[in-house]
């Protein structure tokens, strides 16, 4: 993932889950990722490692789903961002909302059903940690028609694309590697999926089980790191990735 300060439009920046007990969500991922948690409103808080902000979690609301991970893509302007959305065929989930004076965030749906968020930085870019166990590694595009969610994406964000392996393609915005694009699993909708790092995914896959969540497929080898898919106790999916553990008092 681009570092924290680099965050160009159309690149994952951030993740926010929505559940409906978020004091249940900060103990699983507590317990998970050792995340530490400062409230910023009655039912919100923001996740933290080594004192960075990683993710936020917030009680769902009646529109939202009852328990998911919501990719968040950075936008230097919300609402011109949001005419191009529409004019590609997407559609807007939430009107665009101040964040703590942080910046500025909306909610859209593209064609396909996928969900995601837009972010305007304020005094915040993003996640001030990526690439680190127990931060945001990386983020995927899943859905029944690939080549119809690479044709949005370049349109409203700029996208190019390499060359296809597998059916999956590496998303770039201004040459930089930003998030891939792909086909889901059969019969499943059109999703952002979240990866998180983790030093041994097995043994974190482990963890998910005995907190009361769920291993859907994995622990297996990827040519990015070893994989699984899981979901939490309340049943919000998000992926595991090995990566090299590095020095953590240079990442705080």
């Amino acid at each position: 993932m681009p570092k924290p300060g680099i965050y160009r439009a159309g690149v994952p920046c951030w993740v926010a889950l929505t559940t409906p007990d978020t004091a249940r969500a900060q103990a699983f991922y507590g317990a998970l990722f050792d995340w530490e948690f400062v409230p910023t409103g009655p039912a919100e808080a923001v996740a933290t490692r080594y004192g960075a902000q990683v993710a936020a979690v917030e009680r769902a609301r009646p529109a939202d789903p009852p328990a998911a991970w919501t990719t968040f893509l950075a936008c230097a302007d919300p609402l011109r961002t949001l005419a191009a959305l529409r004019a590609a065929g997407g559609r807007l989930a939430r009107e665009p909302y101040e964040v703590a004076e942080q910046g500025r965030a909306a909610l859209a749906v593209d064609p396909l059903g996928a969900r995601f968020g837009l972010w305007q930085a304020g005094t915040i870019d993003g996640a001030g940690l990526v690439d680190e166990p127990g931060a945001l590694a990386w983020n995927e595009h899943l859905s029944p028609d690939p080549d119809a969610a690479r044709a949005f994406y370049r349109r409203v964000f700029g996208y190019t694309y390499d060359r296809p392996r597998a059916g999956h393609t590496l998303a770039r915005v201004a040459g930089r590697p930003a998030c891939s694009i792909g086909p889901g699993a059969p019969g499943a909708g059109a999703r952002w999926l979240a990866h998180f790092a983790t030093e041994d995914t097995d043994r974190a896959a482990e963890r998910v089980r005995a907190l009361g969540g769920t291993v859907v497929t994995g622990p297996e080898p990827t040519p990015y790191g070893r994989t699984a898919l899981v979901r939490d106790d309340a049943g919000a999916e998000f992926a595991l990735v090995a990566v090299p553990a590095r020095d953590s008092a240079a990442a705080a």
